[in-house]
């Protein structure tokens, strides 16, 4: 089974590139009209653009692949924020999946999930990964597969 949010992420994408282009456009055209009372318009429009652009940065969107194979659960996420890092993936056995770790931060609106591999020398953490940027739906399906293969290793 495969969950991903490619159509989610391309939307959120695009609104990012989208909202500087309307800012900056109606800043350049704010001042080129001559508006008068120009600092407040665009003290409010800057206030407004810059508090969204940091609320998602704390939402942490990423683009999310979830797949549940014969052998492995694979996890591959990619930040959808501009000052964006590289692809991850984490790829953990069937067999050596230990646990898991379900936080809801920002009031619930940003879930993380932080997986467990039972490894010969410990119990192996990997970072949080945030899933805010997919379904209420979507993150059941990744809390049902997780709960079965953790159930079936017992």
């Amino acid at each position: 089974m495969t969950i991903n949010n490619q159509n989610r992420a391309a939307w959120i994408k695009l609104s990012y590139y989208l909202g500087t282009f309307i800012y900056l456009s109606l800043t350049i055209l704010l001042i080129y009209l001559s508006i008068p009372n120009i600092y407040i318009i665009l003290g409010a429009m800057s206030i407004l653009f810059f508090t969204l652009i940091i609320f998602s940065l704390f939402l942490n969107y990423n683009f999310i692949i979830f797949q549940e194979s014969d052998d492995f659960i694979i996890l591959r996420y990619y930040p959808l924020h501009p000052f964006h890092d590289n692809f991850k993936s984490i790829e953990i056995s069937r067999n050596s999946l230990s646990h898991y770790d379900w936080k809801n931060k920002i009031f619930g609106l940003r879930p993380e999930l932080t997986l467990y591999q039972q490894t010969t020398k410990g119990v192996a953490k990997y970072p949080a990964v945030s899933l805010s940027a997919i379904t209420k739906a979507d993150r059941k399906k990744v809390k049902a597969i997780l709960n079965k293969n953790i159930l079936t290793q017992k």
